[in-house]
C-alpha cells in the first residue's frame, strides 16, 4: 500500500464515540420497544403503523443520544474558551442571558394610545364615534 492508499482508508472510531454509541442504541431500545408494545397490545394499533411509529421514537433518541457530548469534547470546549476569551459564549447559556441583560432599551417610546381614524388620540372611556352612546 502506498501513501495515497492508506490516506483513504476511514479511521476506525475511538473507543468513547463506540460507547456513545452503544449508550444510544441501549436507550432507544429501551423507550422504542415498550412504545411499539403500547401502540399494538394496549391501543390495538395496525402492526405496521405501530411499528414505525416505535422506529421514528427509537431512532430519534438514537441521534440525540449518539451526538452527545463525551469527556474529550467538554475538554476542547474548555480550552476554546479558554484561548479566545473575547468571544461572546455561545454554549453557555447563563452567560449569555447576564450579558444580554445590559443592552439598553430605546430611549424614544412609542405612542400606544388608542386613536381614532382621523388621527386624533382618545382616552380609553371615550367612545371613537359621536353616535355611540353608552346605554
Amino acid at each position: 500500500m502506498g501513501p495515497s492508499a492508506r490516506s483513504a482508508v476511514v479511521a476506525r472510531p475511538k473507543e468513547g464515540v463506540i460507547l456513545l454509541r452503544v449508550r444510544a442504541l441501549v436507550t432507544a431500545l429501551l423507550v422504542g420497544v415498550p412504545v411499539a408494545l403500547f401502540l399494538l397490545l394496549w391501543m390495538h394499533a395496525m402492526r405496521e403503523f405501530g411499528l414505525l411509529i416505535a422506529g421514528v421514537v427509537g431512532l430519534s433518541i438514537y441521534v440525540v443520544v449518539a451526538s452527545g457530548t463525551d469527556e474529550r469534547d467538554a475538554a476542547a470546549d474548555a480550552a476554546w474558551r479558554e484561548a479566545a476569551p473575547d468571544l461572546p459564549p455561545v454554549s453557555d447559556r447563563s452567560r449569555l442571558e447576564q450579558s444580554q441583560l445590559h443592552i439598553p432599551a430605546p430611549d424614544d417610546r412609542r405612542r400606544t394610545a388608542a386613536r381614532a381614524r382621523d388621527g386624533r388620540t382618545e382616552s380609553p372611556g371615550t367612545p371613537l364615534s359621536r353616535g355611540a352612546a353608552p346605554k
